[in-house]
């Protein structure tokens, strides 16, 4: 019990200290390490990754307005970007989120990695932003589908948005810190209805975890917490200062294992 409480906490400390430096989203860590200790203590695979997304989603409500208070403060937060992105985000968090309450456990894990994989190979080897534009598009349905995907991949899979938002922000002529600090409230609006919905969603399923309402599980969620507001507001100020090339690559090694381990778990043992 006491190894598994300190699991956690490690995870909370890393996964804040990534959503407030590279604006990642801390699910990239939590989703995966929730995944493999419920699969461990016996839960079906069945709902084992429901779990795991839907509580990592409650978790980056309160470590994205953390973040959000220091890029605030910092002017990193493009406020024209999230009021033309904020509704397509809802929408596509709300229906990526039902969209994954109906898919078997198997098939989340498949899509996790899929994206995981993706978003770690081109952290590792992107070397110059390419540019396709000077700013976001003008047109409403633009956005709207732009967004929207956004929040319906991150509501899926269980993550802040920050992995797919930054390097599309980037593609618009938005720098890094701009990119990292938008992302940070883009997340907010991803993470607060999806994790309604999931609780919604799993309130008569049979055989969750202790301390679940829904798919979120308050134990979880508290033990993550409580390192993890505190480091992401820290990653938020460091964001600033330092050249996150080094880092990023470091995740993407990390991100990458984590596949890999997911796949032997699942496919070869």
């Amino acid at each position: 019990m006491i190894i598994l409480i300190i699991t956690f906490l490690l995870t909370g400390f890393f996964s804040g200290l990534l959503a407030g430096l590279l604006g990642v989203g801390g699910g990239i860590i939590i989703v995966p390490i929730s995944y493999f200790i419920l699969l461990k203590l016996g839960y079906s695979i069945d709902i084992v990754m429901h779990v795991s997304i839907a509580s990592s989603l409650c978790i980056i409500i309160f470590t994205s307005i953390s973040s959000i208070r220091s890029h605030l403060k910092l002017k990193n937060v493009d406020k024209d970007v999230v009021k033309k992105w904020f509704l397509g985000i809802i929408s596509g968090s709300i229906i990526g989120s039902y969209l994954a309450s109906s898919i078997q456990g198997e098939v989340l894990v498949i899509i996790f990695i899929s994206l995981a994989f993706l978003i770690s190979i081109n952290m590792f080897f992107q070397k110059k932003i390419i540019i396709i534009r000077k700013d976001i598009p003008k047109l409403f349905f633009y956005n709207y589908l732009i967004s929207g995907l956004i929040g319906f991949l991150s509501a899926t899979i269980g993550i802040g948005g920050g992995s797919f938002s930054v390097p599309t922000l980037n593609i618009f002529s938005k720098k890094i810190h701009r990119a990292v600090g938008t992302s940070s409230v883009l997340g907010f609006f991803i993470a607060f209805p999806a994790t309604i919905s999931y609780i919604v969603l799993g309130m008569n399923v049979a055989g969750l975890p202790p301390y679940s309402i829904g798919y979120v599980n308050i134990l979880i969620v508290a033990l993550v917490i409580t390192p993890s507001i505190f480091t992401a507001n820290f990653g938020a100020k460091l964001s600033s200062k330092i050249k996150t090339n080094t880092l990023k690559k470091i995740f993407a090694i990390f991100l990458l294992f984590t596949c890999i381990s997911l796949v032997i778990e699942h496919f070869i043992i």
